[in-house]
């Protein structure tokens, strides 16, 4: 007699059309995000191999973790982030201070952390909220670090809390590697 091992019960799998086009679009934003960095090589037949990506610069990350933390807010139902240059140029100079002085910390080697900073800048807040990442990603550092910090829960809860209605984004780089740090600010 030939029976088969699986139980009674067992239906074959169905695929879900929204996860299957979930996939679908990864797939394609993949093959945009490698034929824009250059994996194709240099198609000159000299044998040099593949190029090398090009980095971004800081201003491009900065607007591009920027816009996906609005985007997640939203997703979330949460209300976006006013950008504010301040906050922006306070997390930079704390990206590139981890980064020049070798830390990767809220609080600097002297001990200050967020609040201080902020004092500091005469920004005055009733809440404030800082969440930081270290990636090394020529491709998609933002992208990166955004998914970074989303699996997270401690630092998915600061960027989506709605209380937060400011906010901005540092980001240091040396070579591959991108510091970056994000500011929410209730006033």
């Amino acid at each position: 007699m030939n029976r088969d091992p699986r139980p009674a019960e067992f239906a074959a799998p169905r695929l879900d059309p929204n996860a299957l086009r979930r996939v679908t679009l990864r797939f394609f934003v993949l093959l945009a995000a490698l034929a824009a960095i250059g994996c194709s090589g240099s198609g000159s037949g000299s044998g040099s191999g593949p190029t090398s990506p090009q980095l971004l610069d800081v201003a491009t990350v900065e607007s591009q973790s920027f816009e996906l933390v609005n985007r997640a807010r939203d997703d979330a139902g949460v209300g976006p982030l006013a950008f504010d240059a301040e906050l922006s140029r306070i997390a930079r100079e704390h990206s590139e201070q981890m980064r020049d002085r070798g830390f990767f910390s809220h609080k600097d080697p002297n001990g200050d952390g967020l609040r201080s900073r902020l004092k500091a800048h005469g920004v005055t807040f009733s809440a404030a909220g800082e969440n930081l990442a270290l990636v090394n990603d020529t491709g998609n550092p933002a992208g990166l670090a955004h998914r970074q910090l989303l699996d997270s829960p401690e630092h998915r809860d600061v960027m989506l809390a709605g209380r937060f209605v400011l906010g901005g984004v540092g980001v240091a780089q040396s070579g591959s590697s991108y510091w970056i740090t994000q500011i929410f600010l209730k006033p």
